[in-house]
């Protein structure tokens, strides 16, 4: 008896290094997805949206910090003694933003978690160059980008102009 049998066809990639790495070093640090983990696919558009509504004066900037609405302060980052824990509390849920090329553009993925669960990931990652950091409440933006600086606007503006006065 021949049958003929439905072979599904394979899916395309879709997680990419990025997304790989952020996985594995979840896994390896025992991070839980209470603490940190990637937003469902039908909300990116949404919130990606509100973020550059909010904080942007074009729709499609690749480089939100060229295009913040409100003021800011920026200063170099050192990495060697930088610490998100002294800028935003450490149990507040945020929105992470980790740009990567996909097929030659931009592509944000979107999580969210908590700075501590964060900050773990960030020391071993390093994938990403442009890191975009939002309260969930659209209060603030904090922007890690390729050329380290740090960007922050709203409650952030203080701590940043302290930083740079050390």
């Amino acid at each position: 008896m021949n049958k003929k049998r439905h072979i599904k066809p394979r899916r395309k990639k879709t997680w990419t290094d990025l997304r790989v790495e952020i996985s594995k070093i979840c896994g390896l640090l025992n991070i839980s997805t209470n603490e940190f983990s990637e937003v469902n696919s039908n909300q990116w558009n949404e919130i990606e949206h509100k973020i550059w509504a909010k904080f942007s004066t074009k729709n499609d900037s690749r480089w939100i910090w060229e295009t913040l609405k409100d003021s800011y302060s920026a200063a170099p980052i050192d990495y060697n003694d930088f610490a998100l824990e002294s800028l935003i509390d450490t149990s507040e849920k945020v929105w992470f933003l980790l740009d990567e090329t996909v097929n030659e553009k931009t592509k944000f993925w979107i999580y969210e978690g908590t700075i501590k669960s964060f900050s773990k990931i960030f020391q071993e990652s390093g994938l990403t160059d442009e890191i975009v950091i939002v309260s969930k409440k659209y209060e603030w933006i904090f922007i890690i980008n390729h050329h380290d600086m740090m960007i922050g606007t709203g409650q952030l503006v203080d701590k940043i102009e302290k930083i740079k006065s050390r």
